[in-house]
């Protein structure tokens, strides 16, 4: 297995993340205009019971591995190597069959009782085999990775991606056609398990792609005493991220254990303001609280998670410098490093943003154009969300600082600000009439707001470098405001062009001035 260098390493794991994130979107869009807002529930809440389960039992595993596999490496030990890899496969197999058999086993009193959405059981279900899979791969991919060997994990993860697009869309066209049946409620039911059901077989597929990838270590014995001494090891590490992770995952796990009920109940104690003329039945009032969320999560929060997603990038950028500074303890080398990652963020993230602020309607309309009904609940919501973007973004470059600089530990306590503002917000919020679904949509901008306030401030103390993050951002904001002014008042003269042309040119134009803005305001 060929080493590679960090640089390397990096720029073909970022290449296959950007892959990954294309595919997803190439995914998402044509599955909610098959879907709708109903079916989209029925998506997004299985697939938001799969992810503490992921978070617990999946992504540390990774990192387990792979730190592990490094030392032993680094030691020239190929015993150690093969232990950690056979001791991290019957760990974490058994924790992977457990995972699936629980979600299998509790999925309809999961849906019934705790998200009150039982058709999304069967989706549920068709999505408990990806933890074994998932952690079966986790194990080949950190593997690989501790040996520096970057290229199986960009592959199967764009394995992963072009089959998830394929099978989950095609599968889910046939069900919603009626053309194949998979024991649901009704047709949409169906198409969301058939959806998800690609999503197993994509990850099927990744890991079909790994188990081929050779692992050319000579074998060699080690004593039972050091296997136990690294299961000790693996869980250690694996505690600490699984947990980071299932922090990390707050906005998506809160908005699915309080969502549907507080819809729900507002519905019922408001039916004039979502359209009925005399009290629903509460499963009436549970199937518009569930097309309401499918709009907000399938629309709106799709549209919120690309710009973070490529924002991210300089995030992983900066953090081997902003490490390397912190080991050399050159302050000015740290306070340069910070200024230009949360600088190159601002540049990006603010037009992005406020365009999304400016222009929700539109935007949703050109992506889902056959989905008015669902556009227009989840586009109040999106421009809130928005707003939040800038937050979001600028939040993962001080995270990465913080992690390279050794407090790792702190933003899971940052994050735990925010998951308590989350929290008590989509709670009160969403529970009045006026606002309902737009108060999860202020309770997650409130939230990001409170973690990159509290991310800066712990930076701040524990590095004690000075970052002028209002300076930084004031120039962006200006010319960003200039930019999604331009762009919403260039839509309205070009509308009867048709949305697609207005909305294009629209975008262009606020772009030309946004840049133009920021080459006056240079220094």
């Amino acid at each position: 297995m060929k080493t590679q260098s960090v640089i390397k390493g990096s720029v073909i794991l970022m290449a296959s993340v950007i892959f990954a994130k294309l595919c997803g979107a190439l995914f998402r869009i044509p599955l909610t205009q098959l879907l709708g807002g109903t079916g989209m529930g029925y998506f997004s809440s299985a697939y938001g019971v799969f992810l503490p389960v992921f978070a617990l039992s999946v992504t540390g595993m990774n990192t387990a591995v792979a730190t592990l596999t490094a030392e032993a490496a680094a030691k020239g030990d190929h015993a150690v190597i093969q232990a950690v890899r056979s001791c991290a496969f019957r760990l974490f197999g058994v924790l992977g069959l457990f995972g699936s058999t629980v979600l299998f086993v509790c999925a309809k009193p999961i849906c019934d009782h705790l998200l009150g959405n039982p058709p999304a059981a069967l989706a549920v279900q068709m999505l408990s085999p990806t933890v074994f899979i998932c952690c079966i791969s986790a194990v080949f991919r950190g593997s690989c990775e501790g040996l520096r060997c970057m290229t199986p994990t960009a592959l199967s993860q764009c394995a992963e991606g072009v089959t998830r697009v394929i099978c989950g869309v095609l599968l889910c066209h046939l069900a919603v056609s009626q053309k194949i049946t998979l024991g649901g409620k009704d047709t949409l039911a169906d198409g969301a398990a058939a959806a998800i059901l690609g999503v197993t077989i994509s990850a099927a597929a990744g890991l079909l792609f790994l188990i081929c990838v050779p692992f050319r270590i000579q074998k060699a014995k080690l004593p039972c005493t050091a296997r136990k001494t690294l299961y000790r090891r693996l869980v250690r590490i694996l505690i600490p991220v699984a947990i980071g992770s299932l922090v990390t995952n707050l906005t998506t796990l809160t908005d699915l254990f309080t969502v549907l009920h507080c819809l729900t109940d507002v519905i019922r104690k408001a039916p004039a303001q979502f359209g009925y003329t005399a009290m629903p039945s509460h499963d009436e009032a549970a199937a518009t609280a569930n097309f309401l969320y499918g709009a907000f999560s399938g629309l709106a929060v799709t549209v919120f998670n690309l710009v973070p997603s490529v924002t991210n990038m300089m995030s992983k950028s900066v953090l081997p410098a902003f490490a390397d500074a912190c080991a050399r303890m050159d302050k000015s080398a740290m306070e340069r490093d910070a200024k230009t990652a949360l600088s190159a963020t601002a540049f990006l993230c603010i037009p992005a943003g406020l365009g999304i602020f400016a222009l929700a309607q539109p935007i949703l309309t050109l992506l889902f154009p056959l989905r008015t009904a669902e556009v227009t609940a989840a586009a109040p919501p999106l421009m809130i969300l928005g707003i939040a973007v800038i937050f979001l973004a600028l939040t993962q470059p001080i995270f990465s600082m913080l992690q390279a600089a050794g407090y790792a530990d702190q933003t899971v306590w940052v994050m735990l600000w925010g998951l308590g503002i989350k929290v008590a917000g989509n709670l009160v919020l969403m529970r009045l009439a006026a606002i309902h679904l737009n108060g999860a949509a202020i309770a997650t901008l409130l939230c990001y707001a409170v973690i990159l306030l509290r991310g800066y401030a712990v930076l701040k103390q524990k590095t004690g470098i000075e970052i002028p993050i209002g300076q930084i951002c004031g120039k962006y904001l200006a010319a960003g405001g200039l930019c999604a002014a331009t762009a919403k008042l260039m839509y309205g003269r070009l509308a009867h062009f048709g949305n697609a042309p207005a909305l294009l040119l629209a975008i262009g134009c606020g772009g030309v001035v946004y840049l133009l803005s920021c080459y006056l305001t240079r220094k």
